[in-house]
């Protein structure tokens, strides 16, 4: 759960210190996408192993599918704050969320111990939302955003 505690933090923190500031809140929004997905990615590449496990063993390359989504995870965070209109980006991330959302059924269903998942079924009464409002969060500061 502490990953959860983490996750939020990282993304609304920017936003309440542009807004507390009287800073740009949009770009404080972006910041917090971008800080989530870096601290994300890090787990592709430092827990590995870990990772793995949150994938059923039939799916192939299951290492090579957790080092690219670490990249692609990299790669979206940078863009969301290279990008001046992140529109495209924004609806990336989103549908990117969405198809990952699986495995954290899958690790939570089979009580992974990895990031919450060996609480099992009842660890999705909190990551849901968590996703649900990254999506919002996501549409609002990129999709939406200026």
């Amino acid at each position: 759960m502490t990953n959860i505690a983490i996750i939020f933090t990282l993304l609304v923190a920017p936003y309440f210190v542009a807004r507390v500031f009287h800073l740009n809140v949009v770009a404080g929004g972006r910041i917090g996408i971008c800080a989530v997905f870096l601290f994300a990615a890090i787990g592709h590449f430092f827990k590995t192993e870990q990772m793995m496990q949150m994938l059923p063993s039939s799916v192939l390359a299951r290492r090579a599918l957790i080092y690219i989504s670490g990249v692609v995870e990299v790669l979206l965070a940078i863009a969301v704050l290279a990008m001046p209109n992140p529109f495209y980006v924004g609806l990336c991330i989103i549908g990117y969320l969405i198809v990952i959302f699986p495995s954290n059924i899958y690790a939570a269903s089979h009580r992974i111990s990895f990031g919450g998942h060996s609480i099992g079924p009842r660890y999705l009464l909190v990551r849901l939302p968590l996703q649900l409002l990254l999506i919002w969060w996501t549409y609002w500061f990129a999709v939406r955003g200026q």
